[in-house]
């Protein structure tokens, strides 16, 4: 029988990206992540991806053509995250956004969830990472407080 994992006690998520607190490893991750994004132009980077070791936030910095590159490349896929500039060009907005990208990835392998795939075409398939339903709101109420002011 597997353990459960805890969950916020505010908000009742496994993984709060209202609550979390970010690590070494997140902080390690987001500022190499923004170091590669500002270091390649934004036509090197764009359809790049980038290995990021889940146990401490660290790259190496080489950007892969392809999911499936970068897949091969590390020696247990298991232990990695993909990191993809397609979907954020300039990498993670803050620190708190890598704490959960890093949190989420380590939660689907320790559920026992398999993502990256080297002998898969496209390297595995991608994790859509879901948004609550007040983070949407929140971010309404932004977009609509900037259009007025």
């Amino acid at each position: 029988m597997a353990l459960r994992a805890p969950r916020c006690g505010a908000h009742g998520n496994i993984v709060c990206s209202v609550c979390i607190v970010a690590d070494d490893a997140a902080k390690r991750c987001w500022e190499q992540v923004k170091n590669v994004a500002h270091h390649t132009t934004w036509d090197e980077r764009v359809n790049a991806f980038l290995a990021i070791k889940l146990a401490d936030g660290s790259t190496d910095g080489t950007l892969y053509e392809t999911k499936q590159a970068a897949v091969r490349h590390v020696p247990d896929e298991r232990w990695y995250a993909f990191f993809a500039f397609r979907t954020a060009p300039n990498g993670f907005a803050s620190p708190k956004e890598a704490a959960v990208f890093l949190a989420y990835h380590r939660m689907v392998y320790d559920q026992g969830g398999r993502l990256p795939d080297p002998d898969d075409r496209t390297g595995g398939p991608d994790m859509i990472m879901p948004d609550r339903e007040e983070q949407l709101f929140d971010q309404l109420a932004r977009l609509m407080r900037s259009a007025v002011n």
